[in-house]
């Protein structure tokens, strides 16, 4: 492997700032099919519907340079997610890690595949083809506290992430946040907060991505430890600070903006700064999950005339059950936006993030059914919410409310 290449191997696994450079390694070397390979999946890294054309001409290269089969084979994963065939690209990239378990830039872009399609199971399935080569990486350890917690098993999720820990240099910023989930999973998120707002030179290494999704999870922590206050300042202070092309800290954005919009906090005029951003963004098509926030964030932002044609658009979609919810839930709508929420919440996984991320749509349909006096759908939600994480106050509490009016 390349100097090159392995410096891009470990900036996307620290999700380091120079990513990108990738591309310039790629157009001083047109004859290298790996670089080239990595170089368009730089540019699908944007998330963007223009994100294809920009890797179109690294993938050319890539092609017609690639002979050894292994180069192939990366080059035909790489390209099988430029057409949005996530299942083809996870099929080759995990056929060729039993041949290539040292390739932890392909495992970790596969990784990130079963995370857009919402697939827990398969995080832990890549990571576990490499991990016997890796036992002693922290990052491989990292992916693999990440992707045990995604599946619910905290204990190991924990025990993953302190061995990662022991074992690198504290500069790995995933193993950092696969920590801060197992922290949120178990409800301890006094904990949680101390160790993500302690970390924040770590953040300031990191790209705009981990940069604003570390200070996310901080900001929910403070929710739930009842400090709607501190979750605003750490948007004013820290989420706007994004790049304004990162769509990944757009989506960041709006998920603290709307909870914060549940919460009943004042938000002033904080929408309009992220509406034109939602606005062009708003026909990408490219994920469902960046679907439903720039939808709920166009309707939250008062872009009625936006919003609805996003959901003219995602009305036959694998997106459409939700986006109808979350769009009748933006209007006042809410025992529609219960209904539909409810209908479409076991789907609501195939379209992609973490559980924790995906938490936001539950959260709307929970306001929607309380707003609604659907007190048993509610009563039900925050029962099963309760027993999960019973540390949480503001859920117990709601509960509490609940029971008694039933009473």
């Amino acid at each position: 492997m390349s100097d090159a290449a392995m410096t891009f191997t470990r900036e996307l696994l620290s999700y380091g700032q120079r990513i990108r450079d990738v591309l310039d390694a790629a157009d001083a070397a047109p004859r290298d099919p790996v670089l080239n390979a990595y170089a368009a999946a730089a540019s699908l890294f944007a998330m963007t519907a223009e994100a294809p054309a920009k890797a179109a001409p690294y993938l050319a290269r890539a092609a017609a340079a690639a002979r050894d089969p292994d180069d192939v084979e990366l080059v035909r994963a790489v390209s099988a997610w430029s057409r949005g065939d996530l299942d083809a690209a996870i099929a080759i990239h995990r056929e060729r890690l039993r041949r290539r378990p040292d390739d932890l830039a392909a495992a970790k872009i596969c990784q990130l595949h079963h995370l857009d399609r919402g697939d827990a199971g398969g995080l832990v399935d890549t990571v576990r083809l490499v991990l016997p080569a890796n036992e002693r990486d922290p990052r491989v350890l990292g992916q693999l506290a990440f992707a045990l917690e995604q599946v619910g098993d905290l204990d190991g999720s924990e025990a993953a992430a302190r061995r990662a820990l022991a074992l690198e240099d504290g500069d790995d910023p995933w193993t950092h946040h696969a920590m801060a989930h197992a922290l949120y999973s178990r409800g301890r998120v006094a904990e949680g907060i101390d160790w993500i707002e302690g970390q924040a030179a770590l953040w300031e290494r990191s790209n705009a991505f981990m940069f604003t999704h570390a200070w996310w999870h901080a900001a929910i922590c403070h929710l739930d430890d009842d400090r709607p206050d501190r979750a605003l300042a750490i948007y004013d202070e820290q989420l706007t600070q994004a790049c304004p092309d990162c769509v990944q800290s757009l989506v960041n954005a709006v998920s603290l903006l709307a909870r914060l919009s549940l919460r009943g906090v004042d938000l002033g005029d904080r929408w309009d700064a992220v509406a034109e951003r939602l606005v062009a963004r708003s026909g990408d098509r490219v994920n469902g999950f960046l679907d439903l926030h720039y939808l709920y964030g166009l309707a939250l932002a008062g872009r009625g005339a936006e919003a609805a044609t996003m959901l003219a658009a995602l009305a036959a979609t694998a997106a459409g059950e939700g986006a109808r919810g979350l769009e009748a839930h933006a209007a006042g709508r809410v025992a529609e936006a219960a209904e539909r929420l409810g209908r479409a919440a076991p789907r609501l996984r195939e379209l992609g993030g973490s559980h924790e991320q995906r938490d936001l749509y539950e959260l709307v349909e929970l306001d929607a059914a309380l707003r609604a006096g659907r007190r048993e759908h509610a009563r039900a939600l925050l029962a099963r919410r309760v027993a999960s994480r019973p540390t949480i106050v503001w859920q117990r509490r709601a509960l509490a409310a609940i029971e008694r009016a039933a009473a």
